[in-house]
């Protein structure tokens, strides 16, 4: 099945998908050496299900699966992360 095709079947059957079965996918990612990513625009907060606060959901998020070497270089320690997504900076020349 293509990458399009998944993303079809995802939005189909993921609200079918406890969070066991969730938990189990995402294992399976770690057990492989790749951790999920999620960078939002949100600043807002709620409270984490595990305690704490993380970044509201919103519907510009971007999902990544990573490696080890690329949370390294991101400066995030090894483990799943939702983040906010860096301002883009904007340069102006002076005349």
């Amino acid at each position: 099945m293509l990458a399009q095709e998944m993303g079809v079947m995802f939005t189909k059957h993921a609200d079918q998908i406890t969070s066991k079965r969730w938990g189990d996918f995402i294992q399976q990612l770690e057990e492989k050496g790749l951790y999920v990513l999620i960078e939002t625009d949100t600043i807002g907060r709620v409270m984490s299900p595990l305690g704490g606060l993380m970044p509201m959901p919103c519907k510009s998020e971007t999902l990544h699966i990573v490696t080890a070497d690329e949370l390294e270089q991101r400066g995030l320690p090894l483990g799943h992360h939702i983040v906010t997504k860096p301002k883009e900076k904007t340069t102006t020349a002076k005349l």
